[in-house]
């Protein structure tokens, strides 16, 4: 047995590491107010009427993703954005738009 084993030879530390880097990183769904959200909407409708990419900041089980894309649709009935690659968002999820 070696007497003096590195820290990562007896347990890999960098998995550890970052165990508790994405913890760290873990957040609470933040709130809109009304004012916030009228300013949301009115971004995503802006970028539908002139067919521009919008950039979206959305929360999906406790962490923040950005998503870049044009918006083909909005899905009323089931309250979510549909883009042009097919991929679709609840309204629900979106925290800021840019």
């Amino acid at each position: 047995m070696n007497k003096w084993m590195p820290f990562n030879a007896v347990c890999d530390g960098k998995i550890l590491t970052d165990i508790i880097e994405k913890e760290k990183q873990y957040t609470k769904k933040p709130t809109l107010s009304n004012d916030q959200l009228e300013i949301l909407q009115n971004k995503i409708v802006d970028s539908i009427n002139t067919n521009t990419t919008i950039n979206l900041k959305y929360y999906n089980n406790g962490y923040f993703y950005y998503i870049q894309e044009k918006i083909k649709k909005l899905d009323l009935s089931n309250q979510k954005i549909l883009f042009n690659n097919g991929k679709s968002l609840p309204f629900s999820c979106i925290i800021d738009a840019f």
